[in-house]
């Protein structure tokens, strides 16, 4: 039996400065839901190979949860049922370690969220199986909520396979990549998730009047959320990050796009980046402040996108 950690620290997501206490207390009270639900439907997923049951539950529920986390918060906020969008939250997650164990294999990464990566740890056949578990499992959880919220979260899928692949033709190729290139292969594989996990949202709330805001709230965040992660991999920590910097050597990493296609220097091109993330997360908040949801919601939401767009040292 695999025993997850339900414990959840909300300095992942909103690092740790001094936030109002009932802020921090509301996230972690979110984060621990959206684990315990975590280890409850892994708990019911009955596989007789007991190293692929761990392979799968390797990774899950020991990042920021931000997809999930963000998609809950907003769900509740326009009046959806919990139990259907703490669901959609929960698939959210699976779909993403589902990305990250896919994408670890493709790059050959050693570590991730502080372990050693799945396919590593397990070996690569099993790291194969677990992730394609981990997008064949959520279709089934999601099958309770209708064949619209599967159709979603495919779209999703079919845009990050093909993000993925535009991303290969590209490998140690970075030379030929303008921002054009750079901004599809971002959309694909990492704002489509969100865009698709707030349309989901706000088909589940029952609130189709909300929905093209949703997914244009989602974009936003996807493209800010990776062009930060882009500029941590450059800049950042690794026992901050879980994994070590500079994985993104060879692959179209915005820094490095700036620096080879447009000859701009480090300082410039970290610059450029944190404008680019402001410009995002200025939409993101303009969108937010415009939902007719209520002021507890609205400041925690603001706040969160507050997070993503600090500066990184």
């Amino acid at each position: 039996m695999v025993i997850m950690d339900l414990r959840y620290d909300a300095s992942l997501l909103i690092g740790a400065g001094e936030l109002p206490k009932n802020y921090v207390k509301y996230l972690e009270d979110v984060g621990r839901k959206i684990l315990r639900s975590l280890s409850r439907v892994l708990s019911r997923l009955e596989l007789d190979d007991e190293l692929l049951k761990k392979a799968v539950n390797h990774l899950v529920g020991r990042g920021k949860l931000v997809r999930g986390i963000f998609s809950y918060i907003m769900g509740i906020s326009i009046g959806g049922e919990e139990d259907k969008i703490l669901l959609v939250s929960t698939t959210a997650e699976l779909y993403h370690t589902a990305s990250l164990i896919h994408d670890d294999i493709i790059d050959d990464s050693s570590f991730r969220r502080g372990l050693p990566t799945v396919h590593r740890q397990y070996g690569l056949n099993r790291a194969i199986i677990a992730g394609d578990l981990l997008i064949v499992y959520p279709n089934y959880l999601l099958s309770s909520l209708g064949g619209d919220v599967i159709r979603i979260f495919a779209e999703a899928g079919i845009n990050l396979c093909d993000g993925e692949a535009l991303e290969l033709n590209y490998l140690g190729r970075i030379d030929e990549v303008d921002l054009d290139i750079y901004n599809k292969i971002v959309y694909k594989k990492t704002a489509s998730l969100f865009e698709k996990v707030l349309e989901a949202t706000g088909l589940v709330a029952q609130r189709n009047d909300l929905i093209p805001t949703l997914k244009k709230l989602g974009k936003y965040l996807g493209m800010a959320f990776q062009y930060r992660d882009d500029v941590l991999d450059f800049i950042g920590d690794p026992n901050v990050m879980g994994k070590p910097s500079g994985m993104d050597v060879g692959k179209p990493n915005l820094i490095r796009v700036l620096m080879n296609t447009y000859n701009m220097s480090v300082e410039e091109a970290l610059e450029y980046s944190y404008r680019l993330v402001s410009k995002y997360v200025t939409k993101s908040q303009t969108i937010v402040n415009d939902i007719p949801i209520g002021s507890f919601y609205k400041e925690i939401l603001q706040m969160l996108i507050d997070k993503l767009g600090e500066r990184l040292g």
